[in-house]
């Protein structure tokens, strides 16, 4: 009697053991999401947006909105086609990715944040499994100046598409869009002190051709960053971005 008894619980044991030790390997065999963690600032400054290959292939409508800004660029008048400069407004995807400054990214429960040092502005991507917090408000059909992103992982490259994006944000600081801009951007580790954003445009109504542009980012010593107040520089007739 009392043999039968042991081995029973030696039997609930060894299969308790057993779905430990497999629930382990399920998780061990799960790979990894890559880290871009980090504090980064881009490697080349540039307040442009450069095509990888060619000139940006305006339509005609891109065109005369791109001309219309380099004339209120040239007689200042910023607020009539870059609020970033006139009202230290958030520059907006991918404009962002232009900063001198350095920003640092971050990496929780699936979602990307990155944290601007400029004007301590804030992004995120998210690229978690998590579903969409229903939005009985309708938030979501309003545009912002970030946009939303949703992203997901390719091998060792984040992949983040970006759209709902307002028309008061520009590329750069002269290309302008549409509001059925999509960004579409692809962030890898080139080597450990190297980030790559690979960044696709496509808007139909100002551009005859998805284009793509390439920006890379050197890793710096992370560091906690100092208050930024854009205002204040506007104030003080600094520059204000980038």
């Amino acid at each position: 009697m009392k043999s039968s008894r042991s081995r029973r619980r030696f039997a609930v044991v060894l299969t308790g053991v057993l779905a430990a030790a497999g629930s382990a390997a399920t998780t061990a065999a799960q790979p990894a999401t890559p880290s871009l963690e980090g504090v980064w600032r881009i490697a080349a400054p540039t307040k442009t947006l450069k095509p990888v290959s060619g000139a940006v292939p305006f339509t005609a409508q891109g065109r005369k909105r791109y001309e219309e800004n380099k004339r209120l660029q040239a007689k200042g008048a910023y607020d009539d086609y870059d609020i970033t400069l006139s009202r230290c407004s958030s520059p907006g995807t991918p404009r962002l990715m232009l900063t001198p400054m350095r920003f640092k990214i971050r990496q929780l429960f699936g979602v990307v944040t990155f944290d601007y040092e400029w004007n301590r502005a804030l992004r995120q991507i998210n690229a978690s499994d998590m579903p969409p917090v229903p939005d009985f408000m309708g938030k979501g059909l309003v545009p912002s100046m970030t946009g939303t992103s949703k992203g997901r992982w390719e091998g060792n490259t984040l992949v983040a598409e970006t759209t709902n994006l307002s028309e008061r944000t520009l590329l750069d600081d002269l290309v302008p869009h549409s509001f059925d801009l999509k960004v579409t951007e692809h962030l890898r580790l080139v080597d450990a002190d190297t980030l790559e954003d690979r960044i696709t445009i496509e808007d139909a109504a100002y551009f005859t051709r998805p284009w793509d542009a390439v920006i890379t980012y050197k890793r710096q010593p992370d560091a906690l960053f100092p208050e930024d107040v854009c205002l204040d520089r506007h104030d003080a007739h600094q520059p204000v971005f980038p």
